[in-house]
């Protein structure tokens, strides 16, 4: 294993959380596919105002069943375009009814003679939908490949869920490559039914062709999970009694300091197992409208009012412990100076690889070119993977 050279300073002269216009964070993250909406939400002859990625974007699905992703506004007069019409393939304004196709052009004005100008052209973004999501890809140029996980088209089925978050997606990012963090955030957890924190795991990395792997070992058993550059996180978790799926979870920043996780399992039932697992999902959903958000119960522990320890088990439990941790972060820190230690080498390896890359492109350097081999699978350790 190449592990990262350990300092306990980490310089980063750019800042992965700015995804302003021009930062090298949203240059980066533009340049692959980034996942935006959930399929199943998208009904045919439907739009949405969508803001995410550090803009706001009409998504719509037309009468072919093709999602489309154009500008927020029509370039008449700026009205929200989302609150139109979808005709056809074609958004039609609310407002004078201008028309446009999903590049972005516009087709129709229907009080006007003579053809649209080049001046009513919007943009447009090439849109793909995979495994329950819908892409956008928002860099310059031909888009790379889209994804392809070979795991995930073998036997048992797929669940794509979503989790809107009031931290920093870069967090969340840190979180994903921090294995040490099970130990004391997760002690109480489903996690615990799978030994993940019973001991301290001895950990490595290095770097390859798709971001990082990443191991983790307790007890002779190594558990294997990748950082899938730029913004996801491929891993093996633990299903309550239903035992492990695959995870595919991308964090998507919306501002500097919130974001939404999508998040893929691919879960290897069928049967009377498949109908076991989607049952208690089914009740896990029933449970959580009983209960107060997640978010306010976050907000409740950080004032103070109660502590982790006081809440029963719930399903959501792992998102509370976790948004406790990063929404406890302190406001406004320096990450720079933060003391990492031999511990954090996973997170220092991610710092430093995004470092790297958004220093390139601050100088007009070329990125690496990461690509995913389909056949990439986590692990989870145990003897499940022999």
């Amino acid at each position: 294993m190449n592990d990262v050279t350990f300092t306990d300073k980490i310089e980063t002269s750019y800042n992965p959380r700015d995804i302003s216009p021009g930062s090298p964070a949203r240059k980066l993250l533009y340049g692959y596919w980034q996942p935006i909406y959930r399929s199943e939400m998208l009904e045919k002859g439907k739009s949405k105002f969508i803001d995410i990625l550090g803009q706001k974007f009409t998504l719509y699905r037309g009468d072919s069943g093709k999602a489309h992703v154009i500008s927020p506004y029509c370039a008449h007069r700026g009205a929200r375009l989302a609150a139109g019409w979808v005709e056809g393939d074609l958004m039609r304004c609310f407002y004078h009814g201008w028309a446009y196709n999903g590049g972005g052009q516009c087709v129709e004005q229907p009080a006007e003679k003579g053809e649209p100008t080049d001046r009513s052209h919007l943009k447009g973004w090439p849109v793909e939908e995979y495994l329950g999501l819908i892409f956008v890809y928002l860099g310059d140029g031909e888009p790379p490949p889209m994804y392809r996980f070979e795991a995930y088209h073998r036997d048992g089925f797929t669940q794509v869920r979503e989790s809107r978050r009031t931290w920093s997606y870069f967090d969340q990012l840190e979180n994903s490559v921090d294995e040490v963090h099970f130990n004391f955030v997760h002690r109480k957890s489903k996690f615990t039914d799978v030994g993940l924190n019973d001991e301290i795991p001895e950990l490595s990395c290095e770097e390859t062709d798709y971001g990082i792997l990443r191991l983790g070992t307790r007890s002779g058993r190594t558990r294997k999970s990748h950082i899938l550059m730029p913004n996801c996180m491929y891993s093996m978790v633990f299903e309550h009694f239903k035992g492990w799926a695959e995870h595919l979870s991308w964090r998507v920043p919306i501002t500097y300091d919130t974001h939404v996780s999508f998040m893929i399992e691919c879960i290897h039932k069928e049967g009377e197992d498949a109908e076991a697992f989607l049952k208690l999902r089914a009740q896990h959903r029933e449970e959580l409208k009983t209960l107060e958000p997640t978010d306010k119960t976050i907000a409740r522990i950080l004032a103070g009012e109660l502590h982790v320890d006081d809440l029963a088990w719930r399903p959501d439990i792992v998102v509370i412990q976790d948004g406790v941790a990063m929404g406890g972060l302190e406001p406004g820190r320096n990450p720079d100076l933060d003391q990492l230690r031999n511990s954090d080498r996973q997170v220092a390896m991610l710092r430093r690889i995004w470092k790297r890359e958004m220093a390139a492109i601050a100088e007009g350097r070329p990125t690496r070119q990461w690509r995913i081999p389909p056949e990439l699978k986590p692990s989870t350790g145990t003897p499940i993977d022999s």
